[in-house]
C-alpha cells in the first residue's frame, strides 16, 4: 500500500474521532446541566449518533481493506494490531526512510507539544464560542506528527 493512502486513513480516522468526541461532549454538557440543577426524573440527554455511525462504517471499511493485506505481510495478528500501517517496509531502503520519518516526527513533538500546551491558555477566553477547543488541540497533536512523518518520508523518497 502507498504511504499516501495510509496517511489519509490515519487523518480521516482522527477527524472522525474528533467529530464523535464533539458529539459526546454535547451530550456530557446536557448531562452536567441535569446534575447541577438536580432535576427530577424524567429527564433526557440527546446524543447525535451520526458521527459514531459514520466512524464505525469508515473504520470497518478501512479494516476490511487494510488488515487482510497486513496479515499476509506481517504473519501475526499481534504485529497487525500493534504496528501502524505506515510501517510496511519491504527492504532496507524503506526501513531507512521510515527511520528518518520517525525521527522527524519525534523532533516535531518537541516543538508541537509546548505550542499546543500554551494554546490551552486561550480556552477560558473562547470556551463559549468554541467549546470543543480542547478536543481540537488534543487531536491536532497526532495530526501534526502524521503530517510530519509523511512529509519527511516523501522528501527522503
Amino acid at each position: 500500500m502507498s504511504i499516501v493512502r495510509n496517511v489519509m486513513y490515519s487523518v480521516i480516522s482522527i477527524v472522525l474521532l474528533g467529530w464523535a468526541l464533539s458529539s459526546m461532549y454535547d451530550a456530557q454538557l446536557d448531562f452536567a446541566e441535569i446534575v447541577k440543577t438536580n432535576q427530577e426524573p424524567p429527564w433526557s440527554v440527546e446524543l447525535n449518533m451520526l458521527p459514531f455511525f459514520i466512524a464505525l462504517v469508515v473504520g470497518i471499511a478501512f479494516t476490511a481493506i487494510t488488515f487482510p493485506k497486513l496479515k499476509k505481510k506481517r504473519k501475526s495478528w499481534k504485529n497487525v494490531f500493534m504496528l501502524p500501517v505506515e510501517f510496511e517496509e519491504e527492504d532496507e531502503r524503506e526501513k531507512e526512510l521510515t527511520g528518518k520519518a520517525c525521527r522527524a516526527s519525534y523532533i516535531s513533538m518537541w516543538f508541537t507539544f509546548p505550542i499546543i500546551t500554551a494554546l490551552f491558555l486561550l480556552y477560558p477566553f473562547i470556551s463559549d464560542s468554541v467549546p470543543y477547543y480542547p478536543i481540537i488541540l488534543l487531536l491536532l497533536y497526532p495530526l501534526i506528527q502524521i503530517v510530519t512523518y509523511f512529509i519527511s518520508w516523501k522528501r527522503n523518497y
